[in-house]
């Protein structure tokens, strides 16, 4: 059963969606609900690329996939980049367990990125936005939407062929019917926090040399 404070929540998302207005444009508004769909999107501080090697990516990747199963919460789609990433996932029981994951992993990846660059207490992430998936087709567009992400910001012409996402993994596993039918949803109307660069390998090596050139430079 809802709380009544959890209805009235759902209540309100659902009049301001219906108006056109988001909850979370300047400050995420966070509603958990258990056994539901979600959609999260999580940016780096100022936009920053602080994961533009795929050595970096791998770590930002595992250490999603460990605290994604450390919590609990059943993953569907994923795609991950060098200042933002995307997922959605089933919530548990304990859907508030969402905070906490998502803390634990940006703390995590955070020390990881700053030891890297030994500039510890640098601020690496922004904030997350969640959005519960109530209705199918909602659903299924924001799961093609995920998958496909690496194509939208011009960092592969094919989605499979981006090896921090779940489109391949989806290809793979996801039943013939099911895939199609998930493919068939267009991208054109949906409205995510999206307004992030994609950054090539080519550019992140440019990026790379600059900063240390910068850096030796200034010393």
């Amino acid at each position: 059963m809802w709380s009544a404070a959890a209805c009235c929540r759902f209540a309100l998302r659902s009049l301001l969606r219906g108006r056109g207005m988001n909850m979370w444009h300047h400050r995420p508004a966070h509603l958990f609900l258990p056994n539901q769909l979600y959609r999260v999107t999580a940016g780096t501080h100022h936009k920053e690329h602080f994961f533009r090697s795929d050595d970096r990516l791998r770590l930002l990747q595992e250490t999603f996939f460990a605290c994604i199963r450390r919590s609990g919460w059943e993953l569907q789609s994923w795609a991950i980049f060098s200042n933002h990433y995307h997922f959605i996932a089933q919530a548990p029981v304990q859907a508030e367990t969402l905070k906490p994951m998502l803390q634990r992993l940006h703390s995590l990846t955070a020390r990881e990125i700053n030891r890297l660059d030994q500039t510890a207490g640098r601020k690496v992430w922004f904030q997350y936005w969640d959005t519960c998936l109530t209705y199918e087709k909602s659903y299924l567009a924001r799961l093609h939407y995920v998958n496909h992400n690496p194509v939208h910001h011009g960092l592969v012409a094919v989605a499979t062929q981006y090896p921090f996402c779940s489109a391949a993994w989806f290809a793979e596993r996801a039943e013939p019917t099911f895939r199609r039918k998930v493919e068939s949803f267009t991208c054109n109307h949906i409205t995510v926090v999206d307004d992030f660069e994609g950054l090539s390998q080519q550019a992140a090596v440019e990026q790379s040399a600059s900063k240390l050139a910068h850096s030796t430079t200034g010393a």
